[in-house]
């Protein structure tokens, strides 16, 4: 592919992101959750994470050819859970997103991770990104790396929002419930929660030992919330989980939500979400999270103050179509995210 790389820069922890690239991600900094922390903790701009001191740690920058106007930025990087799938993130508004752009773009990304050195086209495994360029970049994979895509989205998501200006609050119930940070107390019950709620996204199931290590890393790093009730014998045990990963400036992403099917219909997840996103609105303008299209949870987040999730409910330029994209399991090595 002549002339395509030279649209892409490429940049490393040694090279380092520039000004301009960090800019146009903070200016995007809800679109670009899945890219700027991660970022931000592998140059030590946030607290670091124990391992994630990996060299996998790769950015590419495409700018629209003649123009000096970032439009894509991907990332091929890993955290303590193993390598994530290609993310990349449009940075102009999707109505610009011409299939000539998007075919452009995709094929040279795929170009330059080819060239890269060392770089082995087994990592990757998915690419989660708006539907229009997920599916343009698969395409070109498909094209240039001549590996399948699966048959079916791993993930057909809806990307929402919640601002102060959209929350609902609700009336505090007094039911000797308790909403808090997990401590290390709670590792076992919320490593069993990790398992039981990876099992439901094949193909990132975890194993027992790997569950652990999750809750073990959240806790450590504040990034879970527990909803504790009494159980019908009057002992206090973990309802619902809400973890929040992923941190900016202004921006807090929640990333998993879990309640036993024994806690089911009761509300528990409602009233967690609630309970985080008001904290996380006294620190952050936006919380952010992906929700199936499919998925029921749609309404409980409706009902906390994410856009976009009722029926009939259109989408914008801050609800999105987000879908991941598996490439076939027998020519890939699986992450998890």
């Amino acid at each position: 592919m002549p002339g395509l790389v030279s649209s892409v820069q490429r940049f490393d922890r040694t090279s380092r992101l520039p000004d301009d690239v960090w800019n146009i991600l903070c200016a995007n900094a809800a679109r670009a959750n899945l890219i700027l922390p991660h970022a931000e903790k592998v140059f030590n701009i946030q607290k670091f994470v124990p391992g994630i001191d990996s060299n996998e740690q790769l950015w590419l920058v495409y700018t629209k050819p003649g123009t000096t106007s970032i439009t894509f930025i991907l990332s091929s990087t890993e955290g303590a859970m193993g390598k994530y799938p290609i993310f990349i993130v449009p940075t102009i508004p999707l109505s610009e997103l011409t299939p000539e752009l998007l075919e452009d773009s995709m094929e040279a990304f795929c170009d330059a991770l080819l060239s890269e050195p060392g770089f082995r086209k087994q990592r990757v495994f998915s690419i989660f990104s708006v539907d229009v360029v997920a599916r343009a970049f698969a395409c070109a994979w498909k094209k240039l790396a001549e590996i399948e895509q699966e048959k079916e989205p791993y993930y057909d998501a809806i990307f929402t929002r919640c601002s102060s200006g959209t929350f609902i609050p609700a009336v505090t119930k007094e039911d000797g419930a308790i909403e808090r940070h997990a401590v290390a107390q709670d590792a076992s019950k919320i490593a069993t929660m990790c398992h039981d709620f990876a099992a439901t996204s094949p193909p990132f199931i975890l194993s027992k030992e790997q569950a652990a290590k999750e809750a073990d890393l959240m806790i450590a790093n504040e990034q879970v919330w527990v909803l504790e009730m009494q159980d019908s014998d009057g002992e206090l045990d973990i309802a619902t989980i809400v973890a929040v990963t992923r941190k900016s400036a202004d921006v807090a992403a929640i990333t998993k939500v879990f309640t036993p099917t024994k806690w089911g219909r009761r509300g528990c997840a409602e009233r967690l979400v609630r309970h985080v996103c008001n904290e996380l609105l006294q620190t952050y303008k936006t919380v952010v999270l992906y929700v199936g299209v499919e998925n029921p949870a749609r309404r409980v987040y409706a009902r906390v103050g994410f856009k976009g999730l009722t029926e009939g409910s259109p989408l914008d330029d801050e609800v999105e179509h987000w879908v991941e994209i598996g490439f076939d399991h027998a020519k890939v090595e699986l992450g998890h995210w």
